[in-house]
């Protein structure tokens, strides 16, 4: 009898020690593709009713997009403008059981939500130290717009960190100076929490095209520094440089909405394509004025790095403290709007360049 126990007993140790080693041999052998999808909702009250092909009040538009996106077959969602809409939006998107939750309406919030097919952790938002504009260069300092962060669990003990932005928008001098300061944050953000060896993914509304010519320089100011490659870029022969006689100038998808990426020690990602989606209503209705790009990547797991010391899932903010904070805010962006006056000069200035020189690309 006892030596049987003791048998039992090395049987079951011996389990203990090959069963790790038979997950890390499964990880590193994970192969599969991906599909990220960042999508502009145009939710800004009243005036995202406009945007798009169909006049559309805010919350019906936000239940047709989130209809559409629950149909996309992305594996990750990144939304940009949910603001007001966003509960309408996700209460459609049944196929997404993970998510992070709203950080408020307009006047608080930031706007920006993900939805995912995987586990997401640790939620971290971070709000612009710049932007630009009440009255004039796109009104952005009327949000708190910026950028949120999660971990995404791609395979079991495999992580990639994924950024969603929506930088300062406008082509207007000081909101270049706006955006080209917020890829500045991002990169340093990016240099001095996500160098842990893991894979990276960042998208949304950037805001800039390489085709535009300006100073914001998101190669100088973001690629670089970083590591992180453009998608578009990397598609069309990684010229990034418009001055460059070879540039693909005429290449659909330089568009506002990008996806930059780079690899990890644990698993190399290889972008096949970068599209528009075709989220359109049943008579080819659009609901947004962005052009949403879906990218595919393949990925291979290549190692093992150590889990991470902390993995907080989201949860949602309570209810009532969300409300108060959105009247004070309102209170706040009253305030901005009187003193914003003070830039009608400027906003005029915006009108006569349009009316003389036309919109920018």
């Amino acid at each position: 009898m006892m030596k049987i126990m003791k048998k039992t007993v090395s049987l079951l140790l011996c389990a203990l020690l090959i069963l790790p080693a038979a997950v890390a041999a499964d990880a590193r052998e994970a192969s599969g593709t991906l599909k990220m999808l960042a999508y502009n909702v145009s939710g800004i009250p009243l005036v995202g009713d406009f945007q798009g092909s169909v006049f559309t009040l805010t919350n019906d538009r936000a239940k047709k997009i989130g209809a559409l996106l629950n149909g996309s077959g992305a594996d990750f969602i990144s939304v940009e403008e949910d603001f007001n809409a966003h509960g309408h939006l996700a209460e459609q998107m049944t196929a997404y059981p993970f998510r992070s939750y709203t950080s408020g309406g307009l006047a608080q919030g930031q706007g920006l939500n993900v939805f995912s097919t995987k586990s997401i952790y640790n939620i971290d938002r971070v709000k612009w130290r710049l932007e630009y504009g009440t009255l004039s260069g796109s009104a952005d300092a009327l949000s708190n717009k910026g950028f949120v962060y999660c971990l995404w669990e791609l395979e079991p003990g495999v992580f990639i960190h994924v950024i969603t932005v929506h930088c300062d928008a406008g082509y207007e001098p000081l909101s270049v100076l706006a955006r080209r300061d917020n890829f500045r944050q991002l990169a340093t953000y990016i240099n001095e929490n996500l160098n842990d060896g893991r894979a990276l993914i960042v998208q949304g509304d950037f805001n800039y095209k390489f085709k535009r010519e300006l100073k914001d320089d998101i190669v100088a100011n973001l690629l670089e520094p970083t590591g992180l490659t453009d998608v578009w870029a990397y598609l069309n022969g990684g010229i990034t440089d418009p001055s460059d006689p070879d540039f693909p100038r005429n290449a659909s998808g330089d568009d506002l909405d990008r996806i930059l990426w780079r690899d990890g020690s644990d698993l190399t990602l290889a972008p096949v394509s970068k599209t528009y989606a075709k989220l359109l209503g049943e008579n080819g209705e659009r609901y947004t004025d962005h052009s949403p790009m879906l990218t595919e990547f393949s990925y291979t797991v290549t190692g093992t790095l150590p889990a991470p010391d902390t993995l907080e899932a989201p949860v949602p903010e309570n209810g009532v403290l969300l409300a108060v904070k959105e009247l004070l805010w309102t209170v706040v962006r009253l305030f901005q709007a009187v003193l914003g006056i003070v830039e009608l000069p400027y906003l005029i200035g915006q009108g006569v360049d349009i009316a003389v020189n036309g919109n920018m690309p």
